[in-house]
């Protein structure tokens, strides 16, 4: 028997169809994308991390404009964290994971990791507001690659079923022309027009571009509903400009970039001379 270590299995392709419904949509669903023991021990971590208090005071105080968000926020039938590589180590294994890396670098060119958050939800929970991250002017196709600058990666980590305050996006808003009025339909959930639910099983993960109008819909069902959401943004872009009332959350510090991989690291490089704390 051979002795030779084993070639590394090259990181997936991304395929023509993946790259196909990206761009027709501006979303693209990977099925059972993450192991079942990581996703175990991610909404593990979560459970350990929102059973947890947090000071925030120090770092709120450095903060003079606007209202910066909490490590943790408790809303109406929610719970959300903030930052969450600060708060545990399990999170650093979905950076760079090997089945969404080479859709982020197709789609984005050089994806830089910014805002890392959770979101549990119980029944009862209400729908949040209609928004994208992006204008869709900045969203583009340039030489047969997609460009979008900033770039959401949504992990189940329990099952999205139907009532269960999914993802609902309009397929396609990422190209619109005309918007609807906020003040009658910036609140409506899977009512509003061209709205669908993106449902999955624990594991799956949506990539969308945030030029993709979206929303969170209202729970209606019983049991926890728990997503990650580790949003990127182009290399080139001021990260900490686009959002510097929580750029505490967005940036992490040299101890824990200190644990990261190489495509982690890759990933985060932007955080290098940053002093933020």
């Amino acid at each position: 028997m051979s002795t030779a270590a084993a070639t590394p299995a090259a990181p997936p392709a991304v395929t023509p169809e993946q790259r196909f419904l990206f761009d027709l949509q501006g979303f693209v669903i990977l099925r059972q994308a993450i192991e079942p023991e990581l996703v175990a021990d991610l909404l593990a971590a979560v459970r350990r991390c929102e059973a947890r208090d947090y000071d925030d005071a120090a770092w709120k105080a450095k903060v003079t404009v606007g209202k910066p968000s909490s490590t943790k926020d408790v809303g109406e039938g929610s719970i959300r964290l903030n930052g969450l590589p600060r708060l545990d180590p399990a999170f650093d294994r979905l950076i760079a994971h090997p089945a969404v890396l080479p859709l982020l670098r197709d789609f984005q060119g050089d994806p830089q990791l910014i805002n890392t958050w959770s979101i549990t939800k119980s029944r009862g929970c209400p729908s949040g507001w209609w928004h994208a991250g992006i204008p869709p002017s900045e969203y583009q196709v340039v030489n047969g690659a997609i460009r979008t600058p900033m770039l959401n990666v949504v992990t189940m980590l329990t099952d999205n079923t139907a009532g269960d305050g999914c993802l609902i996006v309009q397929p396609g808003s990422h190209k619109k022309n005309f918007a609807l009025p906020g003040e009658t339909y910036g609140k409506m959930g899977r009512e509003t027009p061209g709205c669908i639910e993106v449902t999955g099983k624990a594991g799956d993960v949506v990539l969308f571009t945030e030029a993709l109008h979206h929303n969170g819909d209202d729970k209606k069902t019983d049991g926890l509903r728990t997503n990650l959401y580790f949003n990127h943004m182009h290399v080139q872009r001021n990260v900490v400009m686009y959002d510097p009332v929580n750029a505490h959350h967005y940036w992490l510090p040299p101890e824990v970039r200190a644990r990261f991989g190489d495509d982690a690291k890759q990933l985060t490089r932007w955080m290098v001379p940053m002093t933020i704390d």
